[in-house]
């Protein structure tokens, strides 16, 4: 078995840069190369990481002692980078949404399976343990027969603006939660409905919010709230809250400053302490643990938690949502 692995980041935004300093710093790691569009941001975050500054996607991806690929490039630009990346025999850890459609998505899961590769898509709230101890409670039978799931994710405004002109909210936010109602519940949403509204964000165009009815193939059904644009001034820029109701019992989950507070004379503010807090001089949290179950999945060849088919419905639904939105009526799936 091979002692540590090299890793390379195909987009280096906000989440990108995130994923090069955990490669760059777990034990079982080495981050070999960076690539990103802008030149400059490359050799930015090159420079302050100690690794290659990758001129191309051709030359990350061909980079001597890559491994594996975190692809962070926006939602809908996926599948180029995925596809090249498994082609090329590395494994693949791919931002969530798998993709922004389902022709994407099925694209990339096939050239994975075809070059036998690993795929996991980052669904990082599955290493979040709120989440997890709901998940936990669920499949132990506490709480009986599900009846109904409950999922909010609220952001700010800020969110809205910077990210509306290139997904729309059910991809950013509500794949989230469609994840983690199928994965708590054990189920798949078999038919939702979807309404929306724009008004903060009309002219970029795009929603600033959308209100989904699910329902699922256990019987149970759900809601999922979905809004980018609550006000600058909220303490805490999420909003996130996750209920399941069943025949025994009740479990929930809610997220958004976790009992940690910060106040100036100005405001008071509720920061992270859960996916990406900095802790004796490193990031810790959830995305350190997704990205470690990443590595160690490919050094011990184990498969991930999170399967590519449940990505692929993540989409699917989210795609489903839009249609519901564009022919104003409930969408099957099958």
């Amino acid at each position: 078995m091979k002692d540590n692995l090299g890793a390379a980041v195909i987009g280096l935004g906000m989440m990108g840069e995130r994923h090069a300093q955990v490669w760059a710093d777990l034990h079982t790691t080495d981050l070999v190369a960076v690539y990103d569009l802008v030149a400059e941001r490359t050799n930015q975050v090159a420079s302050d990481l100690g690794c290659t500054a990758a001129a191309s996607l051709e030359e990350i991806i061909n980079a001597r002692g890559v491994d594996l690929v975190s692809v962070c490039t926006d939602d809908q630009s996926h599948r180029e980078a995925c596809v090249a990346a498994a082609e090329a025999g590395k494994h693949v850890l791919v931002e969530k949404p798998l993709a922004t459609t389902l022709e994407d998505s099925e694209a990339i899961i096939a050239a994975c399976e075809a070059a036998g590769v690993k795929l996991m898509v980052g669904h990082i709230c599955r290493f979040d343990p709120h989440y997890t101890a709901c998940r936990n409670a669920v499949a132990d039978g506490e709480v009986g027969d599900i009846v109904q799931v409950f999922a909010r994710r609220n952001n700010i405004t800020a969110s809205g603006r910077r990210i509306g002109p290139r997904t729309s909210v059910a991809f950013f936010l509500g794949v989230h939660d469609i994840d983690l109602m199928c994965w708590i519940t054990a189920a798949r949403v078999t038919r939702v409905y979807a309404e929306s509204v724009s008004k903060v964000l009309a002219d970029l165009p795009a929603e600033d919010s959308i209100m989904t009815l699910l329902r699922f193939d256990n019987g149970a059904i759900g809601c999922l709230e979905t809004c980018w644009v609550i006000p600058e001034g909220t303490p805490n820029t999420l909003d996130a809250r996750l209920e399941v109701v069943g025949t025994e019992g009740r479990v929930a989950a809610r997220l958004g400053g976790e009992g940690f507070e910060q106040c100036s004379q100005e405001r008071a503010r509720r920061p992270d302490i859960v996916y990406w807090p900095q802790m004796h001089g490193r990031g810790e949290g959830a995305l350190r643990r997704q990205l470690e179950h990443f590595a160690d999945c490919v050094l011990l060849d184990e498969d991930p938690v999170i399967t590519p088919q449940d990505a692929r419905h993540a989409v699917e639904v989210a795609v489903a949502i839009h249609r519901s939105l564009d022919t104003g009526q409930p969408v099957e799936l099958s």
